[in-house]
């Protein structure tokens, strides 16, 4: 059970991780036979297992119907309560796949008494006056979820008399997932409220927690927390951090700004195949590798949102963590999914509608119909990881021959995956849940209803482009950005790179842009050109 449970690479990183374990910490593990037996397997085993790579972690083990269950208001197998008899923190499933990551922080945060959000945090969640329990419910595929996971424990922690913080897993809780819509992850509740669909900024999930209700502004920290960079690049994907990287090597101080998950879409793609010297490596671990490297020259601020720009002689960059003054900005924001405005979609989002298959595809395992639309390489990479998965998957494509690299088509045509050609979605059915899907024959005008599970969307990105509105950049018309072959844009010191450029969206491409921009600023700043001082 070890070996499949944690290699010994594994291992001996967490045993050195555990040697800044300060307080001893109990962790009650409580299973019942013959529900979720692997589940049960698999989270007992993993306490087990920690437990001994450190004498600071106690386990203790409960079944379900106990007289220690009953007190401690526990009726889901399985369930792991974190020091119960101080905070009130509980894994509703097994902690596995990207949720072990928010349980070893949940463990280091809890023996030393020290979370990891910002002091204006801290100073926030003090304004909390009333008990709030926060649900977060997430997938072992999730690489968004464990952030989110970390805000809720962290108040969990800093308010331990009001704030109570429960992790549901939503496969092995689906009666779950389908009564609060959180078959799409993470889905963050605060008592019966949704505050949250997706990744918030740390300040947003804050404020979300102290009203019990969602925020969609936040006020900033006041201009005691002013700071002065030569960059401020906001965006923390491959363009953004290769920036960074860039930039502090130039002699540049430069802050990555990242308002959702580090790596943006790389981070959700289960295996990249075209990245120079990788022969196949998964997106999360080069994003890692990435983020690393960044990590050692700039500051990279994960959670934090950029909420307004002024040009004043610099600018003025304001954020939920504070105000920053820049000479230069780098632009990496890149693009998010588009929707396919089919009736039904809005509606069913989160009950079986997604736009991440890595997120959210877990659910559908089980020989599940789900269907994919789309041609390109996303739709395809995601009709593989889905099939990987053991769903039954159907594509969805209008054109007659997809746009994706000929490697992921013959791949897809391998497995055998069924394509409905010059087909649209015009409508996906379903009460509670996706049930149906009505597709239209583009060539026949025909429609005819297929069963569905699931509906994943894969049909091309839309520019995250609020900053550059804001600033009054010049834009196509598609809404990305234009730059010239050195990353400026049409505003002096003021750069764009990576997907927010628009063009050919691959990594090789966003790291080649972000490397670029920034030795571009360190150029004009030298030699403003605008000036006439070339």
């Amino acid at each position: 059970m070890e070996k499949e449970l944690l290699t010994e690479d594994i291992k001996a990183l967490l045993k050195e991780t555990f040697r800044e374990l300060k307080d001893e910490v109990s962790l009650e593990v409580f299973t019942q036979k013959g529900i979720h037996d692997d589940f049960n397997e698999v989270a007992a085993g993993l306490v087990r297992v920690i437990s001994e790579l450190t004498d600071k972690i106690k386990p203790h083990f409960f079944l379900i119907g106990d007289e220690t269950s009953r007190s401690r208001g526990v009726s889901r197998s399985p369930t792991i309560l974190i020091a119960p008899d101080k905070y009130s923190i509980r894994y509703t499933g097994a902690p596995v796949g990207e949720e072990g990551r928010s349980f070893i922080m949940a463990l280091l945060m809890v023996s030393t008494g020290k979370t990891f959000i910002s002091d204006d945090s801290r100073q926030r969640i003090k304004r909390l006056n009333q008990k709030r329990h926060v649900r977060v419910f997430v997938s072992p595929t999730c690489p968004y979820c464990p952030q989110q996971v970390l805000y809720a424990i962290s108040a969990a922690i800093e308010r331990k008399d009001l704030v109570s913080a429960e992790v549901i897993e939503i496969y092995e809780n689906k009666d779950l997932a389908e009564k609060y819509a959180a078959m799409s992850v993470p889905k963050t509740f605060v008592g019966e409220t949704l505050t949250a669909s997706g990744l918030q900024p740390e300040e947003h999930f804050m404020e979300s927690l102290i009203e019990g209700s969602p925020v969609e502004y936040v006020m900033p920290a006041g201009r005691e927390e002013l700071k002065d960079y030569d960059v401020v690049i906001i965006g923390g994907g491959p363009a953004g951090l290769t920036a960074a990287v860039y930039a502090e090597r130039s002699g540049l101080k430069s802050i990555i700004f990242e308002k959702a998950n580090v790596g943006g879409q790389i981070a959700i793609t289960p295996v990249v195949e075209n990245y120079p010297g990788f022969t196949s490596i998964a997106g999360k671990t080069l994003v890692d590798l990435m983020a690393r490297q960044a990590m050692e020259y700039a500051l990279l601020l994960q959670g934090v949102g950029v909420t307004d720009i002024k040009k004043n002689g610099g600018f003025e960059i304001t954020t939920g963590r504070g105000i920053y003054n820049a000479k230069a900005i780098i632009i990496a924001t890149g693009a998010d999914s588009k929707r396919l405005n089919a009736a039904g979609e809005k509606r069913l989002s989160g009950r079986g509608v997604s736009y991440c298959a890595t997120c959210d595809g877990y659910l559908f395992k089980d020989r599940k119909n789900v269907v994919v639309v789309g041609g390109g390489n996303s739709a395809l990479t995601d009709a593989l990881y889905l099939d990987s998965l053991g769903a039954h998957v159907t594509l969805v494509h209008r054109r007659d021959a997809f746009r994706a690299e000929e490697r992921l088509q013959q791949s897809v045509f391998q497995r055998n995956i069924p394509v409905l050609w010059n087909s649209r979605i015009t409508e996906i059915l379903g009460t509670k849940v996706v049930e149906e899907v009505r597709i239209e024959d583009l060539k026949t005008g025909k429609f005819r209803d297929i069963k569905a599970d699931a509906v994943f969307i894969a049909i091309g990105y839309e520019p995250n482009n609020e900053i550059a509105k804001n600033l009054g950049i010049e834009m196509d018309s598609e809404g990305y950005i234009k730059v010239d072959d050195k990353m400026r844009t049409s505003m002096p010191l003021v750069y764009a790179a990576g997907d927010i450029t628009g063009g050919v969206k691959q990594i090789v491409v966003a790291v080649s842009q972000g490397s670029i921009a920034a030795l571009t600023a360190f150029e004009d700043m030298a030699n403003p050109y605008w000036k006439g001082h070339r």
